[in-house]
């Protein structure tokens, strides 16, 4: 019995031994794939969210008169999205890809990647309202731009030399590119921000 326990013990402490370098091997693995793991699955889904947010708010400002007063104060929202989105997909990456933890820089980054997706959806969505929708708004924006300067005294020759230069802005592709950059900026400030109160470096034992 003895001599049977003799050769059991070591063949158990084997077995320990091998069951801790499996479970460090497993660790090892998993922190190798927390450090790989892409941003860009959480960006691409938090910035078709917002993207497509900002499209149903679009749609509501159409319903509602693209140059009423209501639809001007709904807007705003398009920018807020532009600000939460950012943020909330830094935090999503970091509790959901990364066990917890971030970088400043991996924040930042996913946070810009979420609002150029957010940014492109929206232009995507200003050409189609533009050129395809309804391509008369262009004309009701500046009729309504006309009427107000009107009301501030200007003579016709002012207001046509500024329609004719405001004009040449106002196309599908330049206030696609305007959204498009608006958002990126945004999306980059609330990131910068949002990066560096998120962040939490492992800490090396």
């Amino acid at each position: 019995t003895q001599t049977f326990l003799s050769v059991l013990h070591p063949a158990q402490t084997g077995m320990s031994v091998l069951r801790k370098l499996s479970i460090m091997a497993l660790d090892n693995i998993n922190e190798l794939d927390v450090k790989n793991a892409s941003p860009f699955p959480t960006a691409l889904r938090y910035g078709v969210i917002g993207g497509l947010l900002v499209i149903v708010i679009g749609l509501i400002q159409y319903l509602l008169g693209i140059t009423s007063t209501i639809s001007q104060a709904v807007g705003w929202l398009s920018m807020l999205i532009t600000i939460v989105f950012p943020v909330l997909a830094i935090r999503g990456h970091r509790d959901n890809d990364l066990g917890g933890y971030i970088s400043y820089g991996r924040g930042l980054g996913t946070g810009v990647l979420t609002a150029l997706i957010i940014g492109l959806v929206t232009a995507i969505w200003t050409i189609l309202l533009y050129n395809v929708i309804d391509p008369s708004i262009m004309d009701q924006i500046m009729q309504v731009q006309a009427e107000a300067m009107e009301e501030q005294g200007m003579s016709d020759e002012d207001i046509e030399n500024v329609a004719t230069m405001t004009g040449k802005f106002m196309t599908a592709p330049v206030m696609a590119a305007i959204g498009f950059g608006t958002s990126l900026l945004f999306g980059f400030v609330a990131s910068l921000i949002a990066g560096a109160v998120m962040k939490r470096e492992r800490t090396i034992a």
